[in-house]
């Protein structure tokens, strides 16, 4: 299945993305542009591949959609603390490439102190949250409340499947709550393997601080490769259903 409506105008998309249709836009999340020259720092040499990933993701988002806006709801980039060269070149391509595509808007993640220079640097600015009158869209590192469909990143959730002998598969996965209408999206980073739900969203410690003061019950869509989007069911439940 290549998208799943969770509520009236919002998908959510094998392609990483929500679609909000009754205002012509996709959400995405945690790309962390970048991160190979960050992991360089430290002595882990990594192969150049987020960018051609992040393209031929967004590429594929453009082509099903047409969206008028694309929203970016955080991390756009990895580094804390400065920019470094790959996060130079990975964010002017991406915002020359998909600058006359569709409204290109940016929501300030934790990884994003420094991002503002490059966008200046293209006459854009970053923001804190977008709101209209049905959503509520903001990275989720802070506690912003809010009655209206909210949409987070930065818990790069997870469905975590273990076997007999210890083997664990990790599968992005859109995590969505019923009871408050908060959806949380998988990172579209290449190399973030996910946290797992049935573990961060369960306990009492959280990296987004709204979700402390939320229900349990989470329902988990993960995103495979062969079949599209999968309905794992609620996270509480998760388990006894994969054992």
């Amino acid at each position: 299945m290549k998208e799943i409506q969770i509520l009236k105008n919002v998908f959510i998309s094998d392609l990483y993305c929500v679609y909000l249709k009754d205002i012509s836009a996709v959400v995405v999340s945690d790309l962390h542009l970048g991160f190979e020259d960050e992991m360089n720092l430290h002595g882990l040499f990594l192969p150049k591949l987020q960018r051609e990933h992040i393209e031929r993701t967004m590429d594929a988002i453009i082509d099903r959609y047409s969206p008028n806006k694309i929203i970016i709801n955080g991390d756009f980039k990895q580094e804390f603390s400065r920019n470094l060269p790959q996060e130079w070149d990975d964010v002017n391509h991406f915002i020359e490439r998909y600058k006359d595509q569709a409204k290109l808007i940016f929501i300030r993640g934790n990884h994003d102190n420094y991002l503002t220079n490059i966008l200046k640097h293209n006459n854009m600015e970053i923001i804190d949250f977008y709101e209209d009158d049905n959503y509520y869209i903001y990275h989720g590192d802070r506690d912003m409340s809010t009655r209206k469909i909210t949409i987070l990143g930065h818990e790069h959730p997870a469905v975590v499947l273990r076997d007999e002998v210890g083997g664990i598969f990790k599968i992005p996965a859109f995590v969505f709550n019923f009871d408050y209408r908060i959806l949380i999206t998988p990172a579209m980073s290449f190399f973030s393997s996910g946290t797992d739900v049935s573990e961060s969203l369960l306990s009492e410690e959280h990296f987004t601080p709204v979700l402390k003061s939320v229900s349990k019950r989470f329902r988990a869509y993960g995103i495979t490769e062969e079949f599209g989007l999968l309905d794992f069911g609620y996270v509480e439940d998760l388990e006894q259903k994969i054992k």
